[in-house]
Parts: C-alpha cells; sequence; structure tokens
C-alpha cells in the first residue's frame, strides 16, 4: 500500500483528523493533507513518530509486509530514499519518496537502513558531489566515520563525527576547498547523528 494510504488509514482507524495527528506530531493539517495526497513523504523522524503512534513499524508504514524489511529483487534490494542531505553549503531539504536498488547483501547487513540523496562537494574525498548514500540509523558513530547529521543551524548534513570530552565536530573531507567545521559544546545547539554511512552509489538519471 502506498504511503499516503497508509497514512490516513491509520489516521481514520484512531479517529483523528488530520489536524489532530499533525498537532500529536508537533506540526499543522497541512502537513498531513500533503502527505495523504502524496506531494509530500514525511521525514525520517516524523516516519518514526508516525510508526510509533499507529502501533506499527516504519517498513510497514513505507509499505513492506511485516516481518520483511526488505523486497529483494534476486541479487539486489529496495531501501526507502527518503530526503536530502548536503554535502557543502546548506540547502533547503526536499521531500522524496521513491526507492533505490542496492546489493542485497548490503540491505540484508543493515535491515533497518535508509537512503538519502547528497549533494556538494565537503566530502568530495570520499563521495561524488552527487551521490546516493546508505544510512544505517541502528550503527552509533565513532570517531573518523561518516554520518548524517542534523544540527539547528545546518539542517541535514554529511560529514565526518569526531568526539571530543565535551564537544561534538562534524568535519569536511575535500580536496575542493576549505570548509569549517561545525562544532557543538556544552552549551551549543546538540548535534543530532542520524546514523553512519555504510555504502554509496553516484546518483543516476533514470533512477
Amino acid at each position: 500500500m502506498e504511503l499516503s494510504k497508509t497514512i490516513r488509514l491509520h489516521r481514520d482507524r484512531l479517529g483523528l483528523t488530520q489536524a489532530e495527528l499533525g498537532a500529536k506530531l508537533g506540526l499543522t493539517y497541512s502537513s498531513v493533507s500533503q502527505w495523504e495526497s502524496g506531494r509530500a513523504t514525511p521525514r525520517p523522524p516524523v516516519l518514526k513518530q508516525l510508526a510509533e503512534l499507529f502501533g506499527i513499524t516504519v517498513s510497514e508504514l513505507m509499505g513492506e509486509p511485516a516481518g520483511q524489511e526488505r523486497s529483494v529483487r534476486g541479487t539486489s534490494a529496495l531501501v526507502p530514499l527518503l530526503g536530502w542531505a548536503h554535502m557543502g553549503e546548506p540547502v533547503d531539504e526536499g521531500e522524496l519518496h521513491e526507492v533505490v536498488e542496492v546489493p542485497a547483501e548490503v540491505a540484508a547487513a543493515h535491515p533497518r537502513a535508509f537512503c538519502v540523496h547528497a549533494q556538494g562537494d565537503c566530502m568530495d574525498n570520499l563521495y561524488p558531489t552527487d551521490a546516493i548514500l546508505l544510512v544505517d540509523p541502528d550503527m552509533e558513530p565513532v570517531s573518523g566515520c561518516a554520518v548524517l547529521a542534523e544540527t539547528v543551524d545546518h539542517g541535514a548534513v554529511v560529514r565526518l563525527y569526531m568526539r571530543g570530552t565535551s564537544t561534538v565536530m562534524l568535519t569536511a573531507s575535500s580536496h575542493s576547498g576549505s570548509y569549517p567545521d561545525i562544532v557543538a559544546g556544552p552549551d551549543d545547539d546538540p548535534i543530532s547523528c542520524r546514523g553512519r554511512i555504510v555504502w554509496y552509489m553516484r546518483d543516476h538519471d533514470d533512477r
């Protein structure tokens, strides 16, 4: 079942209006209306909130059968593409609802992983400037690994994660230019790590 229809089905099951569902998520009714019309897709944190509210898994919310984390096609599997991130200057995050075909063994090793479409060159030592990145939300960040993070000022961003005694720092890895570190200390807004980057591929026009 399509995500838009699933949201409508479970909202009706709970007897909630679009405004009431939006209020439970800290959003407006227009956000719910856009999801149910298929014009927009909830971002990953909201998908998790919706699944918890509906009493189902994110996989089931995305239309995958219970107990089946991935739709496998021979040697490949389909993984949700949930949004945009940047590897450079901040950009507006788009709303996507697509799937990406990845190797089956990669999907099996990271059963709750999702993809983001990342653009920019601040990580071009590791990834192409226009890349599809697979993010594992269950893998804790360790110093030196690439992560998908969220900050108040920069939105969704891909950087190398470094943790000190009382600070977290996100650094670039680029041969194309110099990018300032993003640092969060005890008195700063926190950096939220969404997961570790575990696989990537170049974006293709025929996705």
